[in-house]
């Protein structure tokens, strides 16, 4: 049962049970007109499967984006009992992102978010009830992994956000060798026929960079989630070699990814307030509060980091998995786009029966 984040992007977080185990896939927060809104744990409650929350035996976070991640710390106010897995790197990635999204309610999530994580690696398995957790490296961000989960002689595949190619600072998901059954696939643009990554926000934005500066224009980009912020200036740093201003969130994002190996800045890349500031530059700051200065442009739009359709199309066929239940996709805007489902329907090589998932709605397979 989606829970929120079926049909739609925002509060992902996916009921499954497996005999006596309740379980979540991912736990996040959406945001309407920037106010946050939950996953809507009420409709769970309304069924027959559990009647308090402090039922959900174990909690599997994909990655560390806060619409998978950032309700998390307010579900273990309610449940104290729910066993929490996630990497190493996703845990150092959500704690930074939430003590600034929360600030200072954060302390005593914080203290729970310790207590009660268990930090995993890639190809690690874990036991629980009559069924075992492997974890799948899964692309995308830093500690992105994929849950697969057995039971009674199946096999189910919940992919989180996943990257079939390399990003700036991960390389492409691996692909388990495994028959799978289920998958539950975090498919965005799995009904975008038309969306080529080429064609999205993230090339266009760092192109619009580029001619501004070569017109000596500074900018200054609003960073809407701090993780982006940083694949943004991956990206600017490959290719330009103007001056780049990190605030104080994304200065201390990029330490923790240092911390484990993973190079973010380079030589032209400076603290936010300093006084050697040179035209043109760029600023990168989650702060919209930008002073006004009729040498910058501000940039303020967000863009995505998932795969395109044809991606999308290539992970399912090299799955084939029996069933596929598509969660985290909205509609799309445009009459002439095909379905994921309407592509490979003719394709003699594939199995997949497609569902695509609706919030508060449960199926049993």
């Amino acid at each position: 049962m989606p829970l929120g984040g079926g049909q739609s992007i925002g509060a992902s977080c996916y009921y499954l049970k497996l005999g006596n185990s309740n379980i979540l896939l991912d736990c996040g927060v959406g945001f309407q007109d920037g106010v946050p809104f939950a996953p809507n744990f009420h409709a769970l409650l309304s069924t027959p499967y559990v009647q308090s929350l402090a039922q959900i035996s174990h909690v599997f976070i994909s990655h560390a984006h806060l619409d998978h991640a950032g309700r998390l710390p307010d579900f273990l106010l309610e449940n104290q009992n729910a066993a929490v897995f996630m990497t190493d790197m996703t845990f150092n990635l959500i704690d930074h992102q939430l003590s600034n999204f929360q600030q200072n309610e954060y302390a005593v999530k914080r203290e729970l978010l310790n207590a009660r994580v268990t930090r995993v690696s890639y190809a690690q398995q874990i036991p629980f009830g009559k069924c075992r957790a492997t974890f799948v490296q899964a692309g995308h961000v830093p500690g992105a992994m994929m849950t697969l989960l057995e039971y009674r002689n199946r096999r189910i595949l919940y992919t989180g956000d996943y990257s079939i190619a390399d990003t700036p600072f991960t390389s492409g998901c691996h692909i388990p060798t495994v028959d799978i059954d289920i998958l539950i696939l975090c498919g965005v643009h799995a009904r975008h026929s038309s969306y080529r990554r080429s064609h999205g926000k993230l090339p266009y934005i760092v192109q619009k960079i580029k001619r501004l500066i070569r017109e000596k224009r500074s900018v200054f980009y609003h960073i809407r989630q701090l993780s982006k912020g940083l694949e943004l200036l991956a990206l600017l740093n490959s290719s330009l070699d103007v001056p780049i201003y990190l605030d104080d969130f994304a200065l201390r994002l990029s330490e923790r990814l240092e911390t484990q190996f993973i190079r973010v800045r380079r030589e032209n890349n400076f603290p936010l307030g300093v006084e050697h500031k040179k035209f043109p530059n760029i600023v990168l700051s989650r702060d919209p509060r930008f002073p006004f200065d009729p040498r910058y442009e501000r940039l303020d739009e967000d863009f995505s980091l998932h795969d395109d359709f044809n991606d999308i199309v290539e992970f399912v066929k090299k799955i084939n998995p029996k069933t596929a239940v598509v969660v985290h996709s909205p509609p799309s805007s445009d009459p002439f786009d095909e379905t994921i489902e309407q592509t490979l329907m003719n394709d003699a090589d594939c199995r997949t029966q497609f569902v695509f998932a609706a919030e508060g709605e449960s199926y049993i397979f």
